[in-house]
């Protein structure tokens, strides 16, 4: 038995650090669409292997879990989503239909694997100690990216996942070793809220000064990203963490370092004017606009360092430039950026989830079958699995935050339900990004939000065993 644990913790240590410092190089390419198989699949695929092994020994003990039943419920509720997708309403190829539901049983096969290899108390420094170097690693590599031009490799468009080896172009937002800026972000979001409660709760300045500093680096990272959904997401769930577990002094300290980042970043500082500006106007009477002049920059376009794919030549991005506005950088017309952003979700992804949940409301259409993106996953997911598979997925993370909720109430706070406090506001920070992010699509973050539940569930059961 011990050594399937170790095995298995020995993989589960390795997906800790991969899964966020390996870029998405893409090794097979999957028909009708650009997503593709990769390294992080062989490595998961692996370990479930070693997972079965050791289940198989003892009996499948996973099957007596009380939490077990709520993530049948939902594997049953997208495989008939997907029956009725290719006997009904053939949405998408049938193969293409099968590889969205295998990469959903995939990302959170790593919730049994977590949840397996944690047997004691002791063992949950594992996976915080692992979880903190990957942290370090991004963020070094989110520096030398911006700095010393480290090389990008992205999935943000077609060409570019095809594994092309990039250079940051200088309007160009960082995205580390993830394939987007917006996957980073979320990230940091989520490990900004455990890292800085865990540098508040330690008593040892030689714990607490690291990951204070730590925090305060990939805080910095997380602003160059200008994501302003993780930003908030970050700033609400850390808050609320440092409430329920009774370090309100912390909150001052916090907001006022986000507050200065909403000045100090001209990125995101013009980000936010203009997200407030396009409120503004929205509430006003229609005013007849100038007419987009559309230009194409001198500037030379994104110069390629190596390749994995056949040579491409890449066009500068068309960029509009409205009348009676003058621009230093290419990306100065934020609020046409910011614009175009919430156009596509409230004129093009999230109607289209709308429809596909009209089609079929018990169901939905089948996973994957309303394109790569809705940038909304609760939208998304009443679209692809309809209510039943919104239900059986949702109340996943709620039944996690119900069992919590006691220890809120609880005067003296043991460490475990700190812990397991903590990490009910890293859910709650999930949930706030995924209202304009897919981040239970996207690998690396899907990835790492099934082995932190994993890790949630495993303080749970040792708070009722003592």
């Amino acid at each position: 038995m011990l050594k399937n644990l170790n095995l298995l913790r020995a993989f589960l240590a390795i997906l800790i650090l991969a899964i966020p410092l390996y870029p998405k190089f893409p090794l097979y390419g999957v028909a009708d669409t650009y997503v593709s198989i990769r390294l992080e699949d062989f490595l998961v695929a692996f370990t479930v292997i070693i997972l079965f092994a050791y289940q198989l020994k003892h009996h499948f003990r996973f099957l007596k879990w009380d939490i077990t039943k709520f993530f049948l419920s939902y594997f049953v509720a997208i495989i008939a989503s997907t029956v009725t997708a290719i006997l009904i309403f053939k949405t998408d190829p049938t193969s293409l239909l099968l590889i969205n539901v295998l990469r959903r049983f995939e990302y959170i096969s790593l919730f049994f694997v977590t949840a397996s290899a944690i047997y004691n108390i002791n063992d949950l420094k594992y996976p915080a100690i692992f979880s903190t170097l990957a942290t370090i690693g991004v963020c070094l590599y989110g520096y030398g990216q911006k700095y010393l031009q480290f090389p990008v490799v992205s999935t943000m468009n077609e060409e570019f996942s095809k594994g092309q080896v990039l250079s940051l172009s200088t309007w160009t937002r960082i995205n580390a070793t993830f394939a987007g800026h917006y996957d980073l972000a979320v990230y940091l979001s989520v490990m900004l809220v455990i890292i800085g409660c865990l540098a508040v709760l330690l008593k040892k300045l030689y714990l607490k000064v690291p990951l204070l500093i730590i925090w305060l680096i990939a805080f910095q990272i997380l602003t160059f990203t200008a994501s302003r959904t993780s930003i908030f997401a970050m700033w609400g769930g850390l808050v609320l963490a440092l409430l329920v577990i009774k370090k309100y002094l912390w909150i001052v300290p916090v907001t006022l370092i986000v507050v200065f980042s909403f000045f100090n970043s001209r990125d995101l500082n013009q980000r936010l004017l203009a997200t407030l500006t396009i409120v503004k106007n929205d509430n006003q009477p229609t005013q007849t606009i100038p007419t987009p002049t559309i230009v194409t920059p001198s500037i030379p376009p994104v110069p390629v360092i190596a390749k994995i794919s056949p040579i491409i030549t890449i066009a500068p991005t068309p960029i509009i430039i409205h009348h009676g506005v003058e621009s230093t950088y290419p990306e100065v017309d934020v609020d046409a950026g910011v614009s175009r952003s919430g156009e596509i979700r409230f004129n093009v992804e999230w109607p289209r989830a709308l429809t596909a949940l009209k089609k079929n409301p018990l169901v939905g259409t089948g996973l994957g079958s309303i394109t790569l993106a809705t940038d909304n996953d609760y939208l998304r997911s009443l679209g692809e699995s309809g209510i039943i598979g919104f239900i059986a997925l949702f109340i996943i993370p709620f039944w996690f935050i119900f069992k919590t909720l006691p220890f809120v109430f609880k005067k003296n706070q043991t460490s475990l339900e700190k812990y397991a406090l903590i990490l009910a506001a890293a859910v709650i920070t999930m949930g706030a990004n995924a209202i304009f992010i897919d981040v239970f699509e996207a690998s690396k973050t899907a990835f790492l939000f099934w082995i932190m539940m994993g890790v949630y569930y495993k303080i749970l059961e040792f708070i009722k065993q003592a």
